[in-house]
């Protein structure tokens, strides 16, 4: 992206919600936890949908996103065979969002406390290191160098 833009003054945005898939794909599938007799594994995000953009306003790089994201996790009880499939979604993944405030919506027959308990936290966490690598990844495209 070519941007003509003296100073840095000028709204620039960049439409990042195709990278936000990607980012999702390479960094929260195939997240493991094991703990207290269960198996859990992230094994697809069947949906990134919304708005994720980069943006530069006087000199400032910032992201604004609105998204709604859907997960596919397995979960294994013990030594059982069987597994159990869920779907966690988070119906609003937002920009300005404190760290309390996330809402996941677990779609499960079974164990909804303990995905609840013990897989949430670490998703949580791995969610909340998007923002920071967003604007790493793309803050160049938005800047015009003023050296």
């Amino acid at each position: 992206m070519v941007v003509h833009n003296p100073n840095n003054w000028h709204w620039i945005d960049k439409n990042c919600l195709p990278w936000s898939k990607t980012y999702f794909d390479e960094h929260v599938v195939k997240t493991k936890v094991e703990q207290n007799d269960y198996k859990f594994f992230l094994n697809s995000v069947d949906s990134v949908t919304g708005d994720c953009d980069v943006t530069q306003r006087k000199g400032k790089v910032l992201c604004i996103y609105d998204m709604k994201l859907q997960f596919q996790v397995e979960v294994q009880y013990k030594d059982e065979e069987n597994k159990l499939n869920a779907k966690i979604t988070v119906p609003e993944f937002v920009h300005d969002q404190d760290e309390d405030e996330y809402v996941f919506e677990i779609d499960a027959d079974d164990h909804k406390s303990e995905i609840r308990k013990i897989f949430v936290p670490v998703l949580k966490s791995k969610l909340m290191k998007f923002q920071d690598d967003l604007i790493k990844a793309h803050e160049k495209d938005v800047q015009h160098a003023t050296s």
